[in-house]
């Protein structure tokens, strides 16, 4: 039995007549007879009747032509899936992302593409701003960034990554990391470097305001830059833990991250943005399931 024979089965049911399900199929009249009793012999089932004026499906060929449509459709989804599947697999993927997580980004992408090598994946890092901007344009498929769950665009769809904690980044000869805490008081004459992200200017302003003796003397979305001045120079940061875990090893065996205490009930997420109302494709989704199993590894 194959794939012809059921198809040759249903034409000559629908038409009643082996000449014209053989015209057709452009195949003779003998041809598709001999199919049809090869089925009906396989089957061990008398399928039609036959007379002079054409053939009339019994009870049995009725049953078959049925499983027949049914089989016929299946392999046809099945065709159509996996022509979607394999277009899905190819063509270009633009990632807009905050700095912060680019080496998570770039590791997510080295696995992804592994499984998929006929995907072109684009990565553009920007600000929060133009992130958003990008994504809400269509110049990026997908963008990442940090922000709190009161901040959202409603043009966008927004799914969350991973859920940060608000913590302070010292160097590890720092005094201050003998605190399992900090709720602020501690921190007098500091000179705060930040990375450029909106909760985190939040969180920083509260604490100069507490204090004017603190001082921020760099905002940059360069994390290089931004912890060499904290490892080197005694400067003092403030980020998201998801953001620290992302850094380099060799990075973050020369920092200690102490929690901030009172800064939890409005916390800040690093989430996925697509826009609202389309339809996201597999090969995003794919790639964000292998980023949130780098997060939660």
């Amino acid at each position: 039995m194959n794939m012809m024979q059921l198809q040759y089965l249903i034409d000559v049911g629908e038409m009643g007549s082996f000449t014209d399900a053989a015209r057709k199929n452009h195949i003779t009249v003998p041809a598709i007879s001999q199919s049809v009793s090869q089925l009906e012999s396989e089957l061990n089932a008398p399928l039609f009747l036959r007379s002079k004026k054409g053939v009339v499906p019994t009870e049995q060929g009725i049953r078959a032509i049925q499983h027949a449509l049914s089989i016929l459709r299946s392999v046809d989804k099945m065709k159509h899936e996996l022509v979607n599947t394999q277009l899905a697999s190819q063509g270009n993927v633009m990632i807009a992302t905050i700095p912060g997580i680019v080496s998570q980004v770039v590791s997510t992408t080295i696995e992804f593409t592994e499984y998929n090598p006929l995907v072109n994946v684009n990565l553009i890092e920007g600000d929060t701003k133009s992130v958003l901007r990008r994504v809400r344009s269509g110049q990026a498929d997908m963008g990442f960034v940090s922000l709190d769950s009161s901040h959202y665009d409603e043009a966008l769809a927004w799914e969350p990554i991973t859920r940060g904690t608000a913590v302070l980044v010292v160097n590890k000869k720092s005094q201050l990391r003998f605190h399992k805490t900090i709720t602020g008081d501690e921190l007098a004459h500091q000179v705060f470097v930040l990375y450029n992200d909106p909760f985190l200017r939040r969180i920083a302003q509260h604490l100069l305001i507490n204090n004017p003796s603190n001082r921020i003397a760099l905002t940059t979305n360069n994390l290089e830059a931004l912890f060499q001045m904290v490892t080197v120079g005694n400067a003092v940061s403030l980020g998201p833990d998801y953001i620290v875990s992302a850094l380099p090893v060799h990075l973050q065996e020369e920092l200690v991250t102490i929690p901030l205490s009172g800064y939890d009930s409005n916390p800040s997420y690093l989430w996925r943005v697509t826009r609202k109302n389309v339809e996201v494709p597999g090969v995003i989704e794919q790639f964000t399931s292998k980023l949130l199993a780098h997060f939660h590894s």
